[in-house]
């Protein structure tokens, strides 16, 4: 009997079982557990006086004693450490062939040398019967911890990271337990964003975080775990550990997260071994399943069909039990921004999450560099709220800009919110670059927009042959603005879940402008792959379009040098390059930055004409000097 099927039959709490198990020196244990004889006795006799219990004992071993004689094991209590088998044999005198045996019984490959985990060797001395202890440890806090001097703390529900690889069913999970049809309106069946929400169950309030499981969104599942108390991770049956599910793996182990695992679409295995073959794998991570005699809870489902999700919420309950999850709600307001986009009508919206304090309308708040003042709060069902308490997700409307995900959120008064207006950075200069396919990047939201930046940046160190460079990354629908931009730097325009605004499309048309719009971020890459591979069979030359001599140099402070001159031959380009000459000596040459005519920014200028130009890194212009512009084509053209 495991010790939470002990805590139903006297209806105390796991916790209250394992504090008592351990003040009368039966050692750490977790609620899967299973009790031995003598602690079942103890426990019986502890909380089960006034209640008939029926619990099935195993007969005693006999030869128990004297097996423990012949391997002639220690007298003192064995440390649990992480070790390799041959240490674990020489300190419990045992022979390590026969640990390396029982190592494989249970799933695990072991040489005599290989470093295994403390859970393991745990799991050891229980099977040797050895008496063992752990050393005090001290953990690294996973994250801050908010305590006010006049604080009034009171329980709060637990904060469940859901992680796993791409379609191994953390959505349908969720979209089970939730009673709504999220999956069914994500493109593509994946999920994009990081959503959180609150969920009512018969095991009382539970908060879960939705992340994406492409391999783009690696930021946003660590920003979900640095929220989380308990992550749950999603592996496929039929799939195994994948990329992204050791990658979560190890999120939650940095972050010191308990671990649930979720084995998902036991409807569709092919075979009952495939279980197995999941927990090997899992061991081989240092998750060893309870029932291997580790201490990692394992629980075999089917998000789809519902099989043992309650099973699965019970064992969340249970660890949330054991976790004494408090909260100050007396204090400021503070947390974690968690997702945050542009709504029309509202602006900048974030999603956050409170560890302290009740966020209220009217508040004054600053989050990283950006600052605001709460003009509505809306919970995950769309309710309006008058303020809001910890662990509930929240969407905050009121920022002056939009916030970065995983940035603590905090509530502060007018003096604090005035400091933090004052050393907010000021924005950087964008500027593009020269033989590379430059791009502008919109996204609907903060998250995507990073995650765009990141898969783009790393498919451009793939591409050999090809040079991806983000000339501006933005949030929101495509405009005007951008379409001039692109049109002035020679960039593309590529975005992910946005659309154009009103007479984007004519104006891109009329500048020659390239816009392309994706739901789904593996099609965006494609498709940039594709156009990669164009590339790569074209070939760049730089071809004369015009020739202009220099009849003026004017040199404005705060603009720098302009060149005003008379086109002889050709056109000039805002797209080109030029190249200065005095006589014959090369003084220098640029990208055209700036291009004007009759004080009016222009695309060209042809024969006959006056015009004034800027050109980068160049500033060294004379009256008479010859200038050549060149623009870039195709060998074939």
């Amino acid at each position: 009997m495991r010790i939470y099927e002990f805590s139903k039959l006297v209806d105390v709490t796991s916790k209250e079982l394992l504090d008592a198990l351990q003040e009368a020196g039966y050692g750490q244990k977790t609620h899967m557990a299973v009790l031995s004889d003598e602690e079942l006795s103890f426990l019986e006799k502890t909380f089960g006086s006034d209640k008939e219990l029926k619990v099935k004992k195993h007969k005693p071993k006999k030869e128990a004693k004297g097996a423990e004689q012949e391997q002639g094991a220690a007298s003192e209590e064995l440390i649990i450490e992480a070790m390799t088998p041959g240490d674990f044999a020489h300190a419990v005198r045992v022979p390590v062939q026969d640990v390396i045996l029982t190592l494989l019984k249970s799933g695990i490959v072991a040489p005599k040398n290989r470093l295994l985990d403390e859970p393991i060797i745990q799991s050891l001395a229980v099977h040797y019967q050895i008496s063992y202890k752990k050393p005090e440890i001290r953990h690294e806090e996973k994250k801050e911890i908010f305590i006010s001097e006049s604080a009034d703390i009171k329980k709060r529900p637990p904060i469940i990271v859901v992680l796993g690889h791409v379609d191994h069913g953390k959505t349908t999970l969720l979209d089970f337990i939730r009673k709504t049809r999220v999956a069914s309106r994500e493109k593509g069946g994946i999920t994009q964003h990081l959503g959180a929400y609150s969920v009512d169950t018969k095991h009382g309030g539970i908060i879960f975080i939705d992340t994406p499981g492409h391999e783009a969104f690696t930021k946003i599942r660590a920003r979900g775990v640095k929220t989380a108390d308990v992550a749950i991770i999603v592996v496929a049956a039929d799939d195994g550990l994948m990329p992204q599910t050791i990658e979560a793996i190890n999120f939650a182990k940095q972050m010191h997260v308990p671990i649930i695992v979720a084995i998902n679409k036991i409807d569709k295995m092919s075979s009952p071994q495939r279980l197995e073959v999941v927990k090997r794998q899992l061991a081989e991570q240092d998750l060893l399943p309870e029932e291997w005699g580790g201490q990692v809870v394992v629980v075999p489902i089917s998000a789809k069909e519902g099989t043992n999700v309650d099973q699965l919420l019970e064992m969340i309950d249970l660890q949330a039990q054991l976790m004494d999850l408090e909260a100050d709600v007396a204090g400021p307001a503070k947390g974690y921004v968690l997702e945050s986009k542009l709504e029309k009508g509202r602006g900048a919206v974030a999603t956050v999450i409170l560890q302290q304090g009740h966020l209220r309308i009217g508040d004054y708040f600053v989050s990283g560099d950006v600052t605001g003042r709460v003009s509505s709060l809306t919970d995950s069902f769309g309710r309006r709220l008058k303020e809001v308490g910890p662990a509930h997700p929240v969407q905050v409307a009121g920022f002056s800009d939009l916030a970065n995900a995983g940035d603590l959120f905090e509530a502060v008064d007018k003096t604090q919110l005035r400091k933090a207006k004052a050393r907010v950075a000021q924005p950087v200069k964008v500027v593009y670059k020269e033989k590379a396919i430059n791009l502008l990047v919109k996204a609907d939201s903060n998250s995507s927009k990073e995650a765009l930046v990141d898969a783009i940046e790393k498919l451009s160190r793939k591409t050999e042959h090809a040079d991806f460079h983000i000339v501006q990354a933005s949030v929101g629908d495509v405009n005007e603005s951008d379409v001039t931009f692109a049109s002035h730097t020679g960039a593309m325009i590529y975005g992910l879940h946005v659309k154009t605004g009103s007479g984007v499309q004519t104006l891109a048309k009329k500048e020659q402008v390239h816009i392309e719009l994706h739901d789904i971020i593996y099609k965006l890459l494609e498709s940039l792959q594709e156009r990669a591979e164009k590339e790569k069979e074209v070939k760049m030359i730089d071809k004369k379009i015009g020739e202009a001599v220099i009849r003026k140099v004017f040199d404005i402070k705060k603009v720098g040098v302009i060149a005003g001159c008379y086109v002889q031959e050709g056109i000039f380009s805002a797209k080109g390059k030029v190249v200065v000459w005095r006589r014959n000596q090369n003084i220098g040459e640029g990208a055209i930055t700036s291009l004007q005519r009759e004080g009016k920014t222009v695309k060209e200028v042809h024969t006959g004409f006056e015009c004034a130009f800027m050109a980068q890194d160049l500033t060294d212009f004379a009256v008479d000097d010859r200038v050549e512009c060149y623009i870039s084509v195709p060998e074939t053209a």
